[in-house]
This record gives C-alpha cells, structure tokens and sequence, in this order.
C-alpha cells in the first residue's frame, strides 16, 4: 500500500500473492492477532517515550512468542528504533 503523505489517503495497494512480502504479512497478521494493543497505540507510546520524534514506520511482529511492534522514529536527522509490547 502506498500512502499520499499529503492527505494521508490509500493511494495506491496491490495484492500480495507470493514471496517474501507474503511471508512478512502473514507473520504481521499472526502477531496481530495475539495482540491486544493497536499498533495505533504502540507508536502513540513510543512517541511519548522520545519526545519530540515522530513515527514513520511502525511493523508487528512476534519475539520470544510475544506479539511487539518496532517503531521508527525520526526527529531532525536523528533516527531512532523502539520495541512496544503489544501484550
């Protein structure tokens, strides 16, 4: 899926079929489903975390069989890497 960064809309998708993007969705969506915090809330704790960055990559995935998400973060020309529980 790609995002149009101005208006925040779908601005383009396409279906996943085969390959390695396949076995990364799938593994996403399994971590997912043992979730219980949304990604949406993940990012919103690794921001109050580092104050002053913003997300721009957030991707789920299971560690230790732990659902977490690992947060990009950027601020000025800084990048920083986060790991939120989701459980």
């Amino acid at each position: 899926m790609v995002v149009d960064h101005t208006t925040g809309k779908i601005a383009k998708t396409e279906e996943i079929t085969s390959g390695d993007d396949l076995t990364a969705a799938k593994a996403q969506s399994a971590a997912m489903a043992h979730a219980k915090k949304s990604l949406r809330q993940a990012v919103r704790d690794a921001q109050k975390t580092h104050k002053g960055f913003r997300a721009v990559s957030v991707v789920p995935e299971e560690k230790d069989s732990h659902p977490v998400a690992t947060v990009t973060l950027t601020k000025d020309h800084e990048t920083r890497t986060a790991t939120e529980k989701l459980d």
